[in-house]
């Protein structure tokens, strides 16, 4: 761009990340390949099961002085992606990782409480990315079939370790989460 007398003027394009932290507080969003995607509020039912584990798995965490456990809290696993898990926890030697805005890198234990308009991203893309930056835990929680899913990270790939009606965690050793039977 010229301005008057000769002089040149270039204008900076935002990064994604950038276009992302602009955003409000609590705006509810995530930056998932470039690209800002909001998510409508969860239901009922889906914000009931998210309070529950997460009541439960801060209670036992900190009982057991294992680490942190933080509700829809900002992930940062790199620049292009920003993602906001249900549920986290962090083993307290790796609590470093947590800064005031976000987590910088990978939580060990990640819960994602499916909701019909984000089934697709929790299943497949999020999936994939908590997989290859080395997320150890990954618990996807049905709430309209009642079921529960948890990969294990081996060697770099999620393996299904536990998948029913009540599920224990190997990260969160002993900790186990599951639906009322009826």
């Amino acid at each position: 761009m010229d301005m008057e007398g000769g002089e040149r003027v270039t204008v900076k394009e935002k990064t994604p990340l950038e276009r992302y932290l602009e955003l409000p507080e609590g705006y509810p969003a995530e930056l998932i390949e470039g690209e800002i995607s909001m998510t409508p509020s969860p239901s009922y039912k889906h914000q009931m099961i998210a309070i529950d584990i997460s009541s439960k798995m801060k209670l036992f965490a900190d009982g057991k002085n294992a680490g942190i456990v933080l509700y829809e809290f900002d992930v940062h696993l790199d620049d292009e992606n920003v993602v906001r898990p249900d549920i986290i926890f962090v083993r307290k030697e790796r609590s470093s990782v947590i800064k005031e805005n976000w987590v910088d890198g990978v939580p060990d234990l990640v819960v994602e409480v499916l909701s019909p308009s984000t089934a697709t991203i929790d299943l497949i893309i999020k999936r994939d990315l908590y997989e290859s930056r080395g997320v150890k835990e990954y618990w996807i929680i049905d709430p309209g079939r009642e079921e529960i899913f948890v990969y294990e990270n081996k060697d770099g790939k999620f393996v299904l370790s536990c998948h029913g009606k009540k599920c224990s965690s190997k990260v969160l050793e002993d900790f186990e989460w599951g639906f009322q039977e009826k």
